[in-house]
């Protein structure tokens, strides 16, 4: 699996994570470490499983890159037979966000599959060509702001929320009382796009900063009694907590 590199990204400090070190050998961050950190995997057709046997004579991320990157890693989702974690690839001076699912067949465990939140091109190209303008209207302010956050790395939006995180209580309880033109008002000075209920996830409120297509981010809000979704490689790729009640996430 060839897996481009070449993208536009942020720049934000890497936050502290598990970096390259000694692993038991077969564990799950061996594993991570192995995939996209090191030069060489040897025999890793025996780690891999599911879709990544699709691909098992292209480069692994690690020897892609030959050492001229260094991947930062944390678990985000663990749960029996299935645990997944968050890489976040420093390349270039630029963050790379993936996101590394693993199983445990018998007693061993594989690397099943690896995402990315991989806009278009375009995308980024008309966020650039925003950011070099002088003078923006009020409408293309708002969406430049939601392109700068719907193209930001993970560690970007934790900190946009730490950052405004009373704004965002605003704007949850503009949205319980119904306060529809004061909600869009919020919405639109924190450069998302909606906020909205799933009915399958009671006590969350998703607010999102944009979708195109089927690819969407956003923040959770959730309630003491809320059923936050579950990491999946098929639908919400990303979610992690941030702070008590709220999470930020990626769905593809």
């Amino acid at each position: 699996m060839k897996i481009l590199l070449n993208i536009i990204c942020l720049v934000i400090l890497p936050a502290g994570q598990i970096q390259s070190q000694e692993f038991t050998v077969g564990s799950p961050e061996w594993l991570v470490d192995m995939f996209f950190n090191q030069t060489e995997f040897p025999d890793k057709a025996n780690y891999l499983s599911g879709e990544m046997l699709n691909d098992i004579d292209e480069p692994t991320i690690g020897e892609e890159l030959s050492g001229e990157g260094e991947a930062l890693f944390h678990q985000i989702y663990s749960e029996n037979d299935r645990i997944v974690f968050a890489v976040e690839l420093e390349q270039d001076e630029n963050l790379i966000d993936f996101y590394c699912y693993l199983i445990k067949q018998g007693d061993e465990w594989k690397i099943n599959t690896i995402r990315r939140f991989l806009l278009p091109e375009f995308i980024y190209t008309v966020y650039d060509s925003l950011s070099k303008l002088k003078t923006l209207s009020p409408e293309d302010s708002t969406f430049y702001l939601s392109l700068k956050l719907f193209t930001m790395n993970d560690e970007g939006l934790k900190k946009y929320l730490v950052e405004n995180l009373k704004k965002f209580q605003e704007l949850i309880s503009l949205f319980v009382s119904k306060q529809g033109e004061q909600m869009d008002k919020s919405l639109a000075e924190l450069g998302c796009n909606a906020i909205y209920i799933d009915t399958k996830y009671s006590g969350c409120a998703f607010i999102q900063i944009l979708i195109f297509e089927n690819m969407e981010s956003g923040f959770i809000f959730a309630d003491e009694s809320a059923t936050v979704p579950i990491i999946s490689e098929l639908d919400f790729i990303y979610i992690e907590k941030v702070m008590e009640g709220w999470y930020i996430f990626r769905k593809i």
